[in-house]
């Protein structure tokens, strides 16, 4: 972990008068050269910005780009695999957050890069971290850096041929096992530059590519939520008690792979010492499948009761142990899902630096970048009604059992349902950019910047929901399916047993926990087989119902699943730097103007009942909706040294993040139904407006515009060893956040087929709400050269984040956290904010030895409210859980050995400490609790490096 501020990506091509760009040529090797740099880096920025550079070429320190950006300050990853689920873990980790805020921009090389996943960043998982020299986060910003990023903004930098001297090769190989999974996996890297003095200038080329592969495994244990049932009769008195009972309790275990590439070119061409040209060729390729065997409730949680013949334990009215029954048996599944997602980025870019004078020089870059992302999200179900499940949670992980004779006789399952989701995303931009600079002979007045940039970008992205169909259930008995037991596995020659297997669980959990049941559950390759494989499924059902057998896969080329954007900015600012010598002072500001201007298609689905003809009749109808709005971006930094080796500095600026592309949709389907105490008509008459309730839900809004924030920061900086990479700091910073993106209801005018227009109250995302976000940095690095030997090769660096927040943003009543029993919550923290986080590495470093160890932590967090699993409808309640990320601390360490100059060995190490990941649910009346207990691999890398 090495930690310090870097000079902005985005500005022009430096001067002397920017010495700190002019480090990025500086070839790094080693933990003591990265930590000098980032030093210098740091103590030359001009606004506030922390980076991680590369140990080595093409060798950050960690081995994913999400786990490098965790060591920064100010900056936490959740480990899970999307943000807003917490029921699938990610060992590398998944979203970022700045100070608190999912709205980051992402970066390569100072331009623009995204995923193409109806946001607008990239999907840092998705990039080889062998391609990065370097990795800097902004938190705050000069007015020559390109808008959006509200929380911060992560660039992500590449070698450029010309940084390095001579001609460089670097190969790396490496062998990557997660002890869990029990699985090894390769990943190599292959960088190799040169330089060429001819008599057209100076050359220079650069090549890179990597390949890198993962397996992992997590197995997780849940309980659910608890709900305040009188179904128990304890002492047998004829009356029963109201208890607060847990819906039950499951298990799973998820299998991840990951196949990572990525490629990159730059040629460099300087035919003399004013002039300057670039191109640089950048690809990123994902191909991710993760799979799992989950054993899952399907029951309905108000049947739920105590067996009080078995022994059991309460806690007052709160369920402790016991065994769990219900009227009839508990509907439980046993599937088997599969995710699959591909992503590709492709960056084309090439620019221009020019030396038009002694003190003038201008710049201008072209980019091109195009993004893909293709999904199948499938689950095949098969369920079973098992008699009990046992349940103890009174020390700590819970203990779970089952009638194991009864879930391993296969004559006790049925075909349950099948689920598929499906995304195909693609996204391309063309941007151009150009920058002016002038510098002057003047005692007050350095310079003064002007640029204009311009983009356009399309997007079309399909996403198909989440398509739930069931085949075999037992509340379709007696209308669709005959009373008595139901149909079986085996429905036909080909939808029988031959497609599942038995699932025994083993070594679950490290074998840390008691070991679950065995389950049959359907194989990976039916669930992979979509849409083949569930249309047979279906077709075998429907000899077994009385009627209704209509299954049809949602077609991803149906237009109501599109998403067709355009979004076109056109920029410019002008920034005046400054500096008092014999202050010590310096600085910038000045201002940033965006035009951005949107358009979306998609479709509006009118009301189809009987008794309001004049509303429509279905119809679905093509809309355009079209959207612009200006922001006036100020900013001002300031540098002063008020003695030798002590810098203050403060900042100050506004900044925007816009909507994601996938809230700005132009689809909404309306309904119409009566109102209370109205009945609708039977003989085939209308009802009047005022007798009827129009209504509309939408999670899209093509007329959103962007968060803003007034953002203020403030540092002090201390070299008080700079000779031996001794430094510390603090920094304090502040956000004052409005125009958050919420779900509000609000009532819209549509047109009617009568040609007369009608309001509806519409509940979809707009811009409402406020918040303040303030907290402090504290960072130390050092080596403690005046240590005896061999102590005298130890360094260490750490550094501790507080983030503290109060919002007011109004909850709308279908957002509304509630419990089980209808009884609401406080005000909530704000999600995805840690108040407390901190990185600690301490390294040695001395003759052919590197070590490395570095733990980083972050304190409870909100992951989301309602998310799977912990929302529904029960006793006209549709209630929702707020679910908590636990703290969460991970150990990473590495071991390097240089046989010669050009060849060193290694072995990498990541989650030594075995961490247990843990969620936590809130409840009023049952309290706050664990709800869901993780647990991954131990992962170890053995690599060899070449470096000539």
């Amino acid at each position: 972990m090495l930690a310090a501020n870097a000079q902005a990506q985005d500005a022009p091509p430096a001067t002397d008068a920017d010495p700190a760009t002019q480090l990025d040529t500086v070839t790094v090797t080693g933990i003591r050269g990265s930590v000098y740099r980032a030093q210098d880096i740091k103590r030359d920025a001009p606004t506030f910005v922390d980076s991680v550079t590369a140990l080595d070429i093409g060798a950050l320190p960690d081995r994913s780009v999400t786990e490098t950006l965790s060591r920064i300050p100010g900056v936490t990853i959740d480990r899970f695999l999307s943000v807003g689920d917490p029921e699938h873990f990610s060992a590398e980790g998944g979203g970022v957050q700045v100070r608190g805020l999912t709205q980051v921009r992402s970066e390569l090389n100072g331009r623009d890069s995204f995923s193409a996943s109806g946001g607008r960043a990239l999907s840092f998982q998705d990039v080889p971290s062998e391609l990065m020299a370097g990795v800097d986060v902004y938190k705050n910003q000069t007015a020559e850096m390109i808008e959006g990023g509200l929380g911060g903004t992560v660039d992500l930098r590449t070698f450029m041929p010309l940084d390095l001297e001579g001609s460089k090769l670097s190969v790396s190989f490496s062998a990557n096992r997660g002890d869990f999974a029990d699985q090894v996996k390769p990943s190599g890297s292959v960088l190799y530059s040169n330089r060429w003095e001819t008599d057209a200038g100076e050359f220079g080329i650069l090549f890179n590519l990597a390949h890198s592969e993962l397996a992992t495994r997590t197995d997780g244990m849940f309980v659910r939520p608890f709900f305040r049932n009188a179904n128990t009769d304890l002492d047998g008195d004829g009356t029963a008690e109201p208890l607060w009972l847990p819906r039950g309790a499951d298990w799973r275990t998820l299998d991840y792979e990951r196949e990572r590439q990525g490629a990159y070119v730059a040629l460099q061409w300087r035919p003399n010492d004013r002039v300057e040209l670039f191109a640089t060729a950048f690809q990123s390729k994902y191909d991710e499948l993760w799979y799992e065997d989950a054993i899952f409730l399907d029951n309905d949680p108000l049947q739920v009761r105590l067996d009080a013949s078995e022994p059991y334990d309460l806690d007052g009215d709160v369920f402790v142990s016991g065994r769990l029954r219900s009227a009839g048996n508990i509907p439980m599944g046993a599937d088997i899902r599969a995710s699959n997602r591909q992503s590709k980025t492709q960056d084309f870019s090439t620019g221009l630096n020019w030396q038009i004078g002694d003190r003038t020089e201008f710049s201008t870059e072209l980019q091109y970048i195009r993004a893909d992302t293709r999904v199948l999200d499938s689950t095949v179900t098969l369920g079973l009604n098992v008699p009990y499940i046992d349940v103890d949670v009174g020390g700590g992980r819970p203990v779970i059992g089952i009638d194991e004779s009864f879930s391993a006789d296969i004559g006790n399952y049925y075909w349950a349902f099948t689920m598929d989701h499906q995304d195909d995303n693609e996204a391309e931009e063309i941007a151009w950019r150009a920058d002016l600079k002038h510098g002057f002979d003047s005692n007050l007045f350095d310079s003064v910047s002007f640029g204009v940039r311009v983009t356009d970008r399309d997007a079309h992205s399909i996403d198909t929901g989440y398509n739930w169909q069931a085949v075999i259930q037992p509340w379709m008995q007696g209308w669709k399916l005959p009373a008595g037991a139901l149909p079986g596995v085996n429905l036909n020659d080909q939808v029988n047993s031959s497609l599942v297997n038995l699932t025994t669980f083993e070594n679950f959990y490290r074998g840390d926990a008691n070991t679950p049941g065995s389950f049959y559950a359907p194989i990976l390759a039916t669930a992979l087989g979509f849409p083949g494989s569930y249309q047979a499924i279906h077709d075998a059902a429907v000899p077994y119902y009385l009627c209704c057998s209509d299954y049809t896969p949602r077609n991803i080329a149906d237009p109501q699943w599109g998403n067709e954007q355009r979004e076109r900015t056109y920029g410019g600012y002008a920034m005046l730097n400054f500096a008092m010598d014999d202050l010590l002072l310096d600085g910038n500001f000045g201002v940033r103007v965006v035009r951005t201007e949107n358009s979306a298609s998609g479709y509006l689905v009118y009301p189809n009942v009987a008794y309001a003809p004049y509303l429509g009749a279905g119809e679905v109808e093509p809309i355009t909706a079209e959207n612009a709005y200006t922001d006036v971006l100020p900013s001002a930094n300031v540098k002063w040294e008020p003695r030798e080796n002590l810098i203050m500095r403060f900042a100050a600026s506004k900044a925007i993040a816009r909507p994601n592309f996938s809230d700005m949709q132009a689809y909404q389907q309306l309904g119409a139904s009566t109102r209370p105490g109205i009945d609708p008509p039977d003989d085939g008459g209308t009802l009047p407006p005022d007798q009827l309730e129009l209504t509309g839900s939408s999670f899209d809004n093509p007329y959103l515009e962007p968060m803003k924030a007034n953002q203020f920061d403030l540092s002090l900086e201390w070299y008080f060893a700079p000779d031996r990479g001794g430094m510390a700091w603090i920094n304090f910073f502040y956000k004052d956040v409005k125009d958050y993106f919420r779900r509000q209801t609000e009532l819209v005018a549509y047109p009617g087929a009568d040609g007369n227009e009608y309001e509806y109250l519409i509940t979809r995302p707009v811009n409402v709400g406020t918040a303040k976000i303030q907290g402090a940095e504290l960072g130390w690095n050092q080596f403690f050269d005046f240590l005896p030997a061999p102590f005298d090769g130890l360094g260490m660096s750490a550094n501790y984040t507080y983030i503290d927040s109060s919002t007011d943003v109004p909850n709308n009543l279908d957002t509304q956290p509630l419990d089980t029993d209808g009884s609401t919550f406080d005000a909530l923290p704000a999600d995805g904010l840690s108040k407390n986080a901190y990185n600690a590495a301490v390294f040695y470093e001395k003759g052919p030895w590197q070590v490395r160890l570095a733990y980083n932590w972050r304190s409870e967090y909100l992951l989301s409210i309602g998310p799977n699993g912990y929302n529904g409808t029960h006793n006209d309640i549709a209630w929702k859980l707020p679910v908590y990320s636990d703290s969460f601390g991970q150990l990473d360490g590495s071991i390097f050995y240089k046989v010669s100059d050009n060849v060193q060995i290694g072995l990498e190490m990541n989650n030594l400490n075995n961490a247990e990941q843990r969620t936590i649910m809130d409840q009023n009346g049952a309290g706050k609790r664990i709800t869901s207990w993780y647990v991954n691999d131990r992962r170890y890398a053995a690599t060899l490096r070449f470096t000539f």
